[in-house]
């Protein structure tokens, strides 16, 4: 037999293999979505024996209906292939509630000590039941060259004993807030560059996983919120606690008002948006919205508030008369939202113009509301790619560079990347046109960093920053300098710089 005959029965051999291995990788896989089936069995028993045996103690106790994961019904086997897909799968993480169908409604009823101890048990299962090794695809990087990555690692905080799902750096720059699934939540002084970080205060009052956190405009005082159904109030000057506040629902989202931190918002797991006043937090508004509501935005003068909930709707909600003024669909198929992100504007007064929106569907959305929201209709200018959101509350934060008309498709310097002239100085005041770095979180153990100018369509992924070794959940810039926080589930925060040794100037 000649070379070729015997290269083309090698071929032949080596593709039955393959296919071969496909079909016995299907069975496999047939057998993982069975054992998991079998599973949220135990799960759907547990909670109830769990909540029988609450209720001969409380007369509150309520017996939920039962639920089942309906592998029919499931949108691609959505939340199967994540959780036999996911290596890390512990009890440091947890499945969030708006990515397992019927959770939402059954949550609202539950105990949550209840489903933390059964989150718990059931995650150990699955970790025991399966053995797969995450493959992430690459994302496509038109150039990766040293001197093109923009930002690079320069400081880990280590302190958390479980995933972080949430980070806000303070607005004076000083300190930065983290949440996590091991029930604290911990202050840090931001490092600058010159300072090494430092931990400032931990605080423990929840007895669930936070889920948010918002600081107060001028930096003293510190919101919470968790899975307990509380809101929490710290004085971050004192590292004292100071309050607390029962809500309807697993808290999802919590903000302050901008002109008044005696005021919060927050939203629920079980569709509420809530304004709790601290002076009299028993006249407490309570708006009910048709989905889980997972992000807020509050406007600049508390007279509007925007939400995203699970139902994939950003609505806009006039406080005073207590009912929306605006609803926009961000995706047809009606994926959840899990962040809405806002830039900064030059002048810091002014309601921001720009949002990005994070979504179950692996896309993020950026809107441009125009100049006096919410008289017109946000329009859609940015969808990027690359990063990975399904069924994961991933959240994202905008760092505002310059003023600009137009923006190259990628920047091929740093001096051009932040605005600076030949002659060294930053030359904002030739441009009218606000320019951005956008950040986001991501499912596979990156941060995505994402260059858009205000021109429809004119973006680019800029870089993938690597370091962490497990999903990242949220991203913070300074609210000033170029320096980026992210936080994940493998329980570090991390500081990202950037290349340039001086920060440059902000407009």
């Amino acid at each position: 037999m000649d070379s070729n005959g015997a290269g083309a029965g090698a071929g032949d051999k080596e593709m039955r293999m393959l296919k071969q291995r496909v079909v016995d990788l299907e069975k496999e896989n047939q057998l993982l979505k069975k054992s998991l089936f079998d599973l949220s069995v135990r799960f759907n028993a547990f909670i109830a024996a769990n909540l029988k045996g609450a209720s001969s103690h409380s007369a509150h106790s309520r017996t939920p209906n039962a639920f089942f994961y309906d592998l029919d019904a499931l949108d691609d086997d959505a939340v199967i292939d994540s959780l036999v897909a996911d290596d890390s799968f512990s009890t440091t993480t947890a499945l969030p509630l708006s990515a397992i169908p019927g959770a939402p409604s059954l949550a609202s009823s539950l105990d949550p000590a209840a489903v933390s101890v059964a989150v718990s048990t059931i995650a150990n299962s699955i970790k025991k039941a399966t053995d797969v090794t995450l493959d992430f695809a690459e994302p496509e990087i038109k150039t990766s060259s040293r001197e093109t990555r923009h930002f690079y690692l320069k400081h880990e905080l280590k302190g958390h004993s479980g995933a972080i799902y949430a980070i806000q750096y303070s607005p004076c720059g000083k300190y930065i807030a983290t949440g996590s699934f091991d029930k604290s939540i911990r202050i840090w002084e931001g490092p600058s560059t010159t300072l090494s970080q430092k931990e400032v205060s931990i605080l423990k009052r929840h007895t669930l996983n936070i889920s948010d956190v918002c600081w107060s405009e001028d930096s003293t005082q510190l919101l919470s919120g968790a899975y307990d159904q509380t809101c929490k109030t710290w004085d971050i000057e004192n590292g004292k606690y100071m309050d607390s506040y029962d809500c309807d629902g697993f808290v999802q989202c919590v903000m302050f008002n901008p002109i008044d931190k005696s005021q919060f918002y927050y939203g629920t797991t079980r569709n509420v948006l809530g304004l709790m006043d601290r002076r009299k937090p028993e006249n407490a508004l309570i708006l009910r919205n048709d989905a889980m509501i997972n992000s807020i935005h509050v406007y600049k003068d508390n007279s509007y508030v925007l939400t995203a909930d699970s139902n994939g709707f950003l609505k806009t909600w006039d406080i005073r008369a207590g009912q929306p003024v605006q609803s926009v669909l961000n995706d047809q198929t009606r994926k959840p939202i899990s962040h809405i992100a806002v830039c900064p504007m030059a002048n810091a007064e002014e309601e921001p113009r720009y949002l990005g929106i994070n979504s179950y569907d692996n896309v993020m959305r950026v809107y441009d509301r125009g100049l006096q929201p919410p008289e017109t209709v946000p329009r859609m200018i940015h969808a990027l790619k690359g990063h990975k959101n399904k069924n994961w509350p991933i959240k994202s934060s905008f760092h505002r560079l310059k003023e600009g008309l137009s923006m190259p498709k990628r920047a091929s310097s740093h001096d051009e990347l932040f605005g600076k002239g030949d002659d060294g100085v930053e030359t904002s005041d030739k441009y009218s046109e606000p320019i951005m770095l956008l950040a986001t979180g991501s499912a596979d153990p990156y941060v995505y960093l994402y260059s858009l100018n205000s021109n429809q369509g004119s973006n680019d992924l800029l870089q993938r920053l690597e370091g962490h070794t497990d999903r990242v959940y949220a991203t913070s810039f300074h609210p000033t300098e170029p320096i980026l926080a992210s936080c994940s589930a493998d329980c570090t925060v991390k500081f990202w710089y950037s290349g340039r040794r001086k920060i440059p100037r902000q407009v």
